[in-house]
């Protein structure tokens, strides 16, 4: 029965990173795969703006690191 409900949170887990992933891809790109920025990083083709974006970028990916590692000491915890 622990096994089965265990195999249910490991779904409905791997479901809603998929759909997190597909409206973050979603969100960040224009349809024909380009980056969608904006309007002022567009028109700011400056060092000081890739570096700005460079950190907000590496700070999402750190959330995301952060993030599934919880994630993954949840399922073990349990």
């Amino acid at each position: 029965m622990a096994e089965a409900h265990n195999i249910g949170w490991a779904m409905v887990g791997a479901a809603m990173t998929m759909l997190a992933r597909w409206a973050t891809r979603r969100a960040m790109h224009e349809q024909s795969g380009a980056p969608r920025l904006p309007r002022a990083a567009r028109r700011n083709r400056t060092f000081g703006m890739m570096l700005l974006l460079a950190g907000a970028a590496g700070a999402l990916l750190a959330l995301g690191d952060v993030l599934q590692e919880q994630r993954r000491h949840v399922t073990h915890a349990a």
